[in-house]
Order: structure tokens, then C-alpha cells, then sequence
């Protein structure tokens, strides 16, 4: 399979199945010894963030910086929505462990109808290969980038604040994992739409070069057709997508409009109170930054599908006989569903608007604690 084979060391990265070389229709088999594995890290996550959440309580001297009542307020919401995130990514990924070889066999499909092995896939994944080094890497330079900060900081930051940053990147990273395999997904998944753009173009070209009168080529008709079955192979990936990580999206959304807020909230906190609060905002970054690539990969998706609808407006249906005609609508109506979209429940859809929203929400609701932080400090002078 190409997208195997050009994400590799990425797949091996997530995977927990083999391949069988000799079952064409569905090559993607559990394997036994990493399954195992797979389940018993994930039990220990689960344990572990169980024991922080009923004996965190009794560590709070020692993980939230005791600054005011409200500091430690933001403090433990941002804890708790970190801490709850990380369980519900783990008990996800542990309960839907074997939906994911569903989606590799769907990819399977789909590379099958677009003939990819016959053509050269280096060219249809070359892009998406850079891209998402370029988001792995990052990411990864970023985190180390943070741990060393802390190392040099370490002697004259607060210990409180030192151990709550330090928790917070160990309970992210639980979600940011889960957030790079979505983010492979979908980068898969525009790979193969952009190929499908491609044979659709020189379809409307074709259309478009035709005389009035002259003979349709059922081959035109035949191409449509598995046009039209790509597609619906596409949605049915999405579909296992968003199925096998809706409950993590929900949480990942959640914690990224809480973090925002507690971001918003440290940057006036060090304004008014004109205090310096360390490293507590630069600890978000690798978080901010793999979210918002999440959802640049999910504008990116969404702009081969529009594309594609533009494509298909192009064809001069004049040209066409009726038969081709009922190929091409049944393109547009399948357009037409919204399905590329990641919704969280209904309470949000990872888009661009999504982050407008929180940043917008988070600004408003620090706005009215910051008034009370000012008249509070201007009485205490």
C-alpha cells in the first residue's frame, strides 16, 4: 500500500496491527504482540491520571501556585480540563483499538479505485510527506525546545508552578499524540481527493473539448462512475474518522478554549499586577501549535472538496448526453454533504471559526476578572 509506504516510520509510530501481504481486500491484521502492548500502556495511563485526579486534591500546595483566589481558580480548571482529557483520549483510544485498522483498509480501498499502484504515488504524496514532517518535527523541536527551558529555569522558578507546567506537558502529551494520528488521517485522506481532483479536471476537459453531436465514449461515463466511488470511499473514511475519535475531539476542544482563557487571563494578570508569572504561558505552545495545524489540515481538506464543486460547475452540460449528465449531478450531490467536517457533539466544528470563537469567548470573559483585578489592586494601594 503507498500511504504505508511513504508514512512508514509515521505509521509505525501509531500502529498496532501487520500487514498481510496476501489478503488483497483487507491486508490490515491486529497484530497480537503489539496489541498487547498497546492496551497495557494505555491501562497505566488510565491508572495513572485515575490517581492523580483523587489524590491531586491533597497536592495542592505543591501543583497549583498559590497566588490568589482566583489564580488558583483559572489553575484548577485548566488542571482539570487537562487531566480529564487525557483520560477520555486514553479510554477511547483503548475502547475503538481495532476501528483503526478499519480506516487502513478503507485507505486500502480507495488507493485500489484510483489505481494509485499504476502511477507514480510520489508525486501524490511527496506534499503531504513534507507537510506533515515539517508539523512532526516542529512539534517535537518545540517540546524540547520547553524542557530545556525549564532545566535552566528550574533553580529560580517556584517549585509549584515548575511541577504544574511539568504535569501539564505529561497530561498533553497523552492528547497531542492522539491529535498527530488524526492529523495523519486527514492529510492521508487530502492526498487522495487531490489525485481524485485530478482525474476529475481531465474528465470536464475532455467534456469540455467535445462537439455538439458527436458520440459520448462510454469509457467518459465509466471514468465518472469510479469518480463517484472514490468519493464515496473518501466520506466512508471520514466517517470512521470522526467515529473513532469524536469523544477525544469533543475534550481536545474543550481544553483548548480553557487553556486560551487561562492564557488570556496570565498575560493581564502580569499587566495590571506588572509581576512576572515565569513560564506559565510559553508552557501552551507546542499545544497551540498542534491544534492549530489540526485545523489548518482540516481548512486544507475542506478546500479540495470546494474545489472539486468548482470543477464540476465548469462542465458545459450542453455537450453532454443525458447519461453523463446523471454521472455529474450524482458527483454534485454527493458534494453537497457536509462530511468533512470534525463536529465536537454539535458543540463545535474545528475550523478556523472555531478559534476566532474561543480566542473571542476567552478575551470577554477575562475582560470582567480583570476589571475586578484592577479595582481590587488600585483599593489594596
Amino acid at each position: 500500500m503507498e500511504a504505508e509506504k511513504h508514512f512508514r516510520s509515521f505509521f509505525n509510530f501509531y500502529r498496532h496491527h501487520q500487514i498481510d501481504p496476501t489478503d488483497k481486500t483487507d491486508p490490515f491484521k491486529l497484530n497480537p504482540y503489539r496489541h498487547k502492548l498497546f492496551i497495557i500502556k494505555k491501562l497505566l495511563i488510565l491508572l495513572l491520571c485515575t490517581l492523580l485526579g483523587v489524590y491531586g486534591k491533597c497536592f495542592e500546595a505543591n501543583l497549583i501556585p498559590n497566588r490568589s483566589c482566583i489564580n488558583r481558580l483559572i489553575n484548577w480548571f485548566c488542571f482539570t480540563s487537562t487531566l480529564s482529557t487525557a483520560v477520555i483520549v486514553a479510554w477511547e483510544a483503548l475502547a475503538g483499538c481495532k476501528e483503526d485498522v478499519k480506516i487502513w483498509n478503507t485507505f486500502n480501498e480507495i488507493e485500489t479505485a484510483l489505481n494509485i499502484c499504476n502511477q507514480n504515488s510520489k508525486d501524490i504524496f511527496s506534499k503531504t510527506c513534507r507537510v506533515y514532517s515539517v508539523i512532526f518535527y516542529t512539534l517535537v523541536a518545540l517540546m524540547c525546545t520547553m524542557a530545556g527551558i525549564l532545566l535552566i529555569q528550574c533553580r529560580v522558578m517556584e517549585g509549584a508552578l515548575m511541577d504544574f507546567i511539568i504535569l501539564f506537558e505529561l497530561l498533553s502529551s497523552v492528547d497531542i499524540h492522539r491529535i498527530l494520528q488524526i492529523l495523519l488521517y486527514v492529510r492521508i485522506v487530502t492526498s487522495y481527493l487531490y489525485r481524485l481532483k485530478d482525474d476529475v479536471q481531465d474528465i470536464v476537459k475532455g467534456l469540455n473539448a467535445r462537439v455538439v453531436g458527436t458520440n459520448h465514449d462510454l469509457e467518459t461515463e465509466d471514468k465518472l462512475m469510479a469518480c463517484c466511488s472514490c468519493y464515496f470511499l473518501c466520506m466512508k473514511a471520514f466517517i470512521q474518522i470522526q467515529d473513532q475519535f469524536s469523544f477525544g475531539l469533543f475534550m481536545v476542544c474543550l481544553k483548548f478554549s480553557i487553556i486560551i482563557w487561562n492564557e488570556i487571563y496570565w498575560t493581564v494578570y502580569r499587566a495590571i499586577m506588572e509581576t512576572s508569572f515565569e513560564l506559565f504561558c510559553l508552557n501552551v505552545v507546542p499545544y497551540h501549535f498542534i491544534f492549530i495545524s489540526f485545523t489548518w489540515s482540516c481548512e486544507c481538506l475542506n478546500g479540495e472538496i470546494k474545489a472539486l464543486s468548482q470543477l464540476l460547475n465548469t462542465v458545459h452540460m450542453d455537450k453532454t448526453t443525458s447519461s453523463i449528465k446523471t454521472r455529474i449531478t450524482h458527483l454534485m450531490l454527493l458534494l453537497d454533504y457536509k462530511v468533512f467536517f470534525f463536529e465536537a457533539f454539535g458543540v463545535s466544528k474545528v475550523s478556523y471559526k472555531c478559534i476566532v470563537q474561543y480566542a473571542i469567548s476567552g478575551a470577554t470573559k477575562v475582560s470582567f476578572i480583570a476589571q475586578i483585578m484592577k479595582d481590587f489592586h488600585s483599593e489594596m494601594s
